[in-house]
């Protein structure tokens, strides 16, 4: 039996998910679960994760100061992207899932007192709950924004169907945290009856100190080895639900009048091979460069280089790269869906284009392209919103803490 916890130990506390700390390898992709394990470790905890993904060569090494786990089942996750049995290689995944990380978990808890168990994303609460019902520890679930409201809520037998985000969304949890990602969580948590003084509508933190002062488009675009005249820019994971191939879509409309013209696309994902082939196919291979994922310090230097930012994706467009494109200073054209209208007002901070404007997105560039001053003005606004709506990552991670202190 472990000794009682002394006064002066650090409280401990176990995140389990399905995710890594880094989608894209070290530093690249959404910053918001390291920034999390980090901000926890900072502060004093004793952190623990335990992650369903084995290393990848560019993060096989977390801080000494936080404790990971790792399991994987590579061949079922590729059975899973296989259409007609993707949706049972899935609910394999899913049970296996929460068995391997509850022994993970038990044999931590049988050397290590855990404070608090974090259950993030919807692999990842069913066992954590279980776990705190075990230990009689409290939980937390956090979510970075659901599928459910934009994909799912309209279907037939949706709660069957997308079981899994239910059951995770429904759980009892003692501090739910739900994103504000413009994917109208608040709204799906209300439809499914979930308490609401147990939950917390936060946006993700923000970086500003790469941001506070950017260099110039010129300087940029020569460190970048970026010799277009008109730069566009598109930042994102490369799955199908970002849809950017909208963007390499208006390239060929551009380019008759703005031959001088280079699309830049920084991130990576199982869609880049065939985002390429779709560039090749439209014969505008001098016009889109991939560039790949990119550290997250870098990305403010891509953000300068360009002239108009794009984001065109399915669901929802206020993620990360909409928001530091906003940070930057940076016009933007994006589609009206989810809650992206809170954040971008058409023609004041941004262009807001419905999906039946899409085919229109040629001519939107070009004349945006032919207006420096109105480029301008949509930038300078979007700085000031950004300015005064976004908080800081150690401003959200302290508020977070602060919480999970109190329970």
């Amino acid at each position: 039996m472990k000794n009682q916890r002394q006064s002066n130990q650090p409280h401990s506390i176990l995140f389990i998910s399905a995710l890594d700390f880094w989608s894209m390898g070290n530093g690249k992709g959404g910053p918001a679960l390291w920034r999390t394990l980090m901000g926890y470790a900072k502060h004093g905890w004793k952190v623990y994760f335990i992650t369903g993904n084995y290393a990848q060569k560019e993060s096989s090494k977390a801080p000494e100061n936080i404790n990971v786990i790792r399991f994987d089942a590579p061949w079922l996750k590729r059975l899973i992207k296989i259409k007609k049995i993707g949706y049972f290689a899935k609910i394999i995944w899913w049970i296996l899932f929460q068995i391997l990380a509850f022994i993970k978990a038990v044999q931590i808890h049988h050397e290590n007192d855990i404070d608090v168990v974090y259950g993030y994303e919807i692999c990842g609460v069913p066992v954590a709950k279980l776990l705190s019902k075990i230990w009689k520890v409290p939980i937390v679930s956090r979510f970075q924004g659901t599928i459910l409201g934009v994909s799912w809520m309209h279907k037939k037998l949706w709660k069957i169907r997308a079981w899994e985000h239910v059951l995770a969304l429904k759980i009892p949890t003692d501090l739910l945290i739900m994103t504000n990602d413009g994917t109208q969580g608040d709204r799906v948590l209300r439809k499914l009856g979930v308490d609401n003084n147990r939950v917390k509508f936060w946006m993700n933190g923000v970086d500003w100190k790469h941001f506070k002062k950017i260099n110039s488009k010129a300087i940029s675009r020569k460190d970048l080895k970026i010799e277009a005249k008109y730069v566009l820019l598109n930042l994102s994971r490369l799955v199908s639900w970002k849809c950017v191939e909208r963007s390499i879509n208006a390239i060929p409309g551009l380019v008759n009048n703005f031959s001088d013209t280079q699309l830049i696309i920084v991130g990576d994902g199982p869609e880049r091979k065939k985002l390429e082939q779709l560039r090749d196919k439209l014969g505008i291979r001098k016009n889109v460069r991939f560039e790949g994922a990119v550290p997250h310090n870098k990305v403010s230097k891509y953000l300068a280089a360009a002239d108009i930012f794009l984001s065109f994706y399915d669901w929802s467009n206020v993620g990360n790269p909409l928001l530091e494109a906003m940070m930057a200073g940076k016009s933007i054209i994006t589609l009206n869906n989810g809650d992206t209208g809170r954040f971008i007002q058409n023609d004041y901070n941004g262009v807001l284009l419905e999906y039946k404007d899409l085919p229109k997105l040629p001519q939107v560039i070009k004349e945006l392209l032919e207006d420096e001053e109105r480029r301008n003005y949509l930038g300078t606004n979007a700085r000031k919103f950004a300015k005064e709506h976004f908080w800081s990552w150690e401003e959200r991670i302290n508020t977070e803490i602060t919480l999970c202190n109190s329970l």
